[in-house]
Parts: C-alpha cells; structure tokens; sequence
C-alpha cells in the first residue's frame, strides 16, 4: 500500500501540519518530526492531528523513537513506527519490545505493491535530513500496510478482552475514605465560612487622672444619712481578743536575810504638855541609802513634877523639859548585806511625828546584825512595760485585719478610726517577783477594738456626682480608685474626714458606639473609623480564623473590649 511522506520542518505550527495531512494523496500518511520535536511537544496537538486524520479517512503514523513523543501519540491512538522501514506498532508494544531484544525490523514483503513508482513523483527530503534521503528511494519497495494496522487493533482487543476486569470490591475502602473526606470538606467549607468567622476588637483609650478632695462628715444612725450631701453612715464593727505574749526577766533581787536592831529617839518632854513620844510600828528610819522599819513600836512620857525628873534640864528654852528616850526594833526594808550597819549617833531621819517636842535626837546604840545576800531573777517594771507595750502592737495590727475581713470588699474601712482598748495587763509572775528557772513570764491582756467602715458604692457614686461638673462635654469617668480616709475626727456624737480619691476620664465610647462603626465592614476601614476618634490611641483587632477579613453583622460574634490605659 503507498503512503505519502511528510517531513514536519521546525518552524511549522499544527496548522501546517494538520493541512499537509489534508492534502496528501494517499490514505496512508507518515509524518516524520524533526530532532527538535517543537509543535508536537503538546498532547492537544497530537490529538488535533489524530482527529483531522479521522475526518479525512486517513491513517497517520508517526515515524520516532523519542519515548516523550511516543507517549504523547500514545494518549492521541496514533500509531508509531521507529523508521520508514518499521512496522507501525502501539507505543505500549515498542516500548516493551525494546525492554526485551531491542528493535525489531518489518520485512518490505509484508505491505502490498500496488504502485511500485508512485513515491518516484514525491520531493527530495531537506539537507538536514540525510539519513531520510537514503531511505526515501527504498519508499516504493517498504510500504507501511493498513491491514498491519488493522491486525494490530485485533491483537490489542484480545489483548484486552483476555486481561482481567477489576473489581469495585478492591477500591470500596478508598470510595468510602474519599466520601467521608469529601462530606468532612463540605462541613469544614460551611462551618469555617458561616459559624467560624468571628471578631474581637480591642480599643485602648487615652485617659487623665484627676485628684478628688471633698470634706464628709458621718452619722452612726442610718436615717440621718445623705450620701448625695455628703454625710454617709458609719458602720462599727467590735472584737474582743485575750492575748498574751511572753517575754524575758532581766530585773535582779537580792532575797536574803533582812539586817535587824533598835534605833532609839530621845527628847525633852515639856512637863506641862503631857504628851507622850510614841513610835508606831511601820515608822521609817533612814541613814544614808539604806531604810530601815520599825516592826515593834515603843512609847514613853512624862507627866510629875521637874524635881520627879532625874534628867530634868533647866536649860534653853529648846532643851527645857525631861529627857526621855523611845528603844524600838526595826528591820531593812530590802535584804542583803549592806544592811549590816555600824553603831551612829547621828546621819538618821524619820518620819515619826516629833512635833511634840522641841528638840530630839536618833541614834543606834548597837551596829544592826543579820542581813545576807541572794541573787534571783525577777521581772522588773521595764520587763513588765516592754511586753505590755509589743502586746498592744502586736494585737492592734491582728485587730485590725481580722476587723477589715469583717467589713467585707463592697465596704471602705478608716484606718484611723480604729480604737483599741485594753484592761490592766497581768504579768505572771507579777513584778518584782522571782522567776524560777525554766519558767518564761508572761503578760496578758483582754483587748476590745472598734472600727468604722463606709458603703463603697455610696462614696463613689458622691466622687462620680461631684467629679462630672468639671468633666467636659465630650469626655467620661471611666475609673474611681479606690477611696480613703484622712483627719478622721470624733468630736461627742460627730464624726468628720477628709475623702480622697482620683478619676479616670477620657472620650466617650461605648460598646454601642463601636458596634454601630464595626458592622459588616472591613478590619482595615473600622481600624481607620474608631482611630480617627479623638482620645483613641490604638484599635486591635482580632479575628477567631486567619482568613477573616470582614466584621460579622452577628452582634453574637462580636466581643468588645474598651481599655483605659494606665
């Protein structure tokens, strides 16, 4: 069977080609591509060709042993031939082939000759072709048959009726998988488009401090309260606390023996006075330091005649009467040693009532015996005043915390108005008693605290009522610190001090306000919206998914937050 040659030139495009396939004579049509493959590099193309062909009742082969280009006719059910001289085959088949002995030759007796000169008329192949040159003279004798065609497309249907037919039992799992996998999209695709999307925006506001300073006065009946006038009612609350705390003895005394004698107190008696010189018992007598106590009074008197008075002296008027003499006993008032006094006629004082007389004298005809010494730890008066003072302290400071949880957080508690009063602290041992060894003594007292607190939501809404005169139109209070108190003053029944705090102001903006300004528009446009509000000084906003680029007009998914910067 005769075939017409075409040679495609590197510049040609499709169009080119898929006329010279139009135009050629005979049924069977051979297409030889250049080393560049250029125009057939393109799957579509091969296709265009192969449709043309079938439109013309025409048999295309392609003439290559590029594997790229064999596959691409392989996708287009042209069929392939390694040479001129070669048999068309499928592009499967070639490539197979060459796997298993390499490239088999058609013998030029298998096409028939039914025009031996009819390729003598065709055209020289180009100069870059040379190898197509020597084969072209041979054309008339190795013709490519249609029946060998023919033949091959009856192979491959056996081919393909004898392979075995899969199952849809082998790919069940991967349906299933992609089903799921595609209904999961679909859920994923609505829930990431209509539930997910949602915004928070975050705007931060310039504020000011401004300092608050109002006298207030205060009333401990709830009926006389005015907040709005400033006059709030004062809440008391009361505990008592038994407290004790321990402490170290540093005081010293000496225990011993008391040193003992007689201290006599001679006198003139004035004979006409009849009174008596009497020293009582309890009566001090004092030489230098030392103290002494009469524990056994004496008493004499005189009452005869002066020639009765052997002692009678007739002298001065301050000597004039009957001396007499009062011998009474007496003991140390502390013990120790240095009691041991000697015998002295003179250096001593008393406080014995002598105004009876007018002239007298003390002395101690004997040295004074007995007196010894021992040392003992006891607790002294500074002991007893430190750890008086540490448990008032220490128990101001415990009332007061427990008084301020009593209170409660809605409730201002004054600090200065806490009253603490104590009853007589007892020390055990009690000063100036021994402290024995291993014994720690201690002081304890029953201590009662007052304290007053105030309404919170009553001072703030005075602060917010006060403070809004002052604020400008287009400005509000954000923040109130939290009050206090100073120059808490009781003065009988009435109480006074001096509130203090400071306000936070800054522009009005409201949840409303950016709720309105964010809805259904852009990030970037309600970015540039509420920054252009004067007091404004920085918007975020963050959304719940990245690919989020506009605000919902859900209100639901919305969340605002105004933030007063510090």
């Amino acid at each position: 069977m005769n075939k017409d040659v075409v040679y495609i030139e590197p510049e040609d495009d499709i169009t080119d080609i898929i006329a010279r396939v139009k135009g050629a004579k005979q049924k069977l049509v051979a297409l030889v591509p250049p080393k560049k493959i250029g125009v057939l590099r393109s799957a579509v193309n091969t296709k265009l060709i192969a449709k043309a062909a079938k439109a013309q009742e025409k048999v295309v082969v392609i003439v290559t042993t590029d594997p790229s280009l064999m596959k691409l006719a392989a996708s287009a059910g042209i069929p392939v031939a390694k040479t001129l001289q070669s048999r068309p085959k499928v592009p499967s088949e070639i490539i197979e082939e060459e796997k298993n002995s390499g490239e088999q030759v058609i013998d030029e007796n298998d096409y028939d000759d039914e025009d031996a000169g009819a390729d003598a008329d065709k055209p020289a192949a180009p100069a870059a072709m040379p190898q197509m040159n020597r084969a072209k003279p041979q054309l008339a004798d190795q013709e490519i048959s249609s029946d060998d065609l023919e033949k091959d497309s009856e192979k491959e249907g056996k081919k393909k009726k004898n392979a075995k037919i899969p199952t849809l039992e082998k790919y069940r799992k991967w349906i299933i998988a992609g089903g799921v996998a595609f209904v999961a999209l679909i859920i994923f695709l609505v829930w990431a488009f209509t539930f997910a999307p949602a915004v928070t925006i975050a705007v931060s506001m310039r504020t000011t401090s401004n300092n608050f300073s109002e006298n207030v006065s205060f009333t401990t009946k709830n009926g006389d309260a005015d907040p709005e006038s400033g006059i709030f009612y004062l809440e008391q609350q009361k505990l008592e606390k038994t407290s004790s705390v321990e402490f170290n003895a540093t005081g010293e005394k000496n225990v011993g023996e008391k040193a003992k004698g007689t201290v006599s107190v001679s006198a003139y008696l004035n004979t006409t006075a009849g009174v008596p010189l009497r020293i009582v018992d309890g009566t001090t007598f004092t030489h230098g330091d030392y103290v002494y106590t009469v524990t056994e009074g004496a008493s004499v008197s005189y009452t005869g005649s002066d020639k009765d008075c052997e002692n009678f002296d007739e002298g001065n008027v301050s000597t004039k009467g009957c001396l007499k003499t009062a011998v009474a006993k007496v003991e140390s008032t502390q013990s120790g040693s240095a009691y041991n006094i000697g015998a002295y006629d003179s250096g001593w004082s008393t406080n014995a009532d002598t105004s009876i007389t007018k002239s007298y004298s003390i002395y101690n005809s004997s040295a004074f015996t007995g007196g010894t010494d021992k040392t003992v730890t006891v607790v002294s008066d500074s002991d007893f005043n430190s750890a008086k003072d540490k448990l008032t302290s220490e128990g101001r400071e415990d009332g007061r915390t427990e008084l301020t949880k009593k209170f409660g957080e809605d409730m201002v508690v004054i600090d200065s108005s806490l009253d603490v009063s104590t009853s007589d602290p007892k020390s055990t041992p009690a000063v100036g008693e021994e402290v024995k060894s291993g014994e720690k003594p201690k002081v304890e007292a029953t201590t009662t605290f007052t304290m007053y607190a105030v309404d919170k939501t009553a001072l703030e809404t005075f602060i917010k009522k006060k403070s809004e005169s002052s604020v400008a139109a287009d400005q509000r209070i954000y923040a109130i610190t939290t009050p206090f108190f100073e120059n808490f003053q009781k003065d009988g029944d009435k109480f006074t001090a001096k509130l203090k705090s400071s306000t936070q102001t800054g522009p009005k903006v409201t949840e409303e306000d950016v709720l309105e300004k964010s809805k259904g528009k852009k990030l970037g446009e309600v970015q540039s919206l509420l920054k252009s509000i004067n007091g404004v000084s920085s918007v975020k906003i963050n959304t719940s998914v990245p690919w989020v680029g506009t605000v919902p007009n859900d209100p639901n998914k919305i969340t605002i937050e105004l933030k007063v910067e510090e």
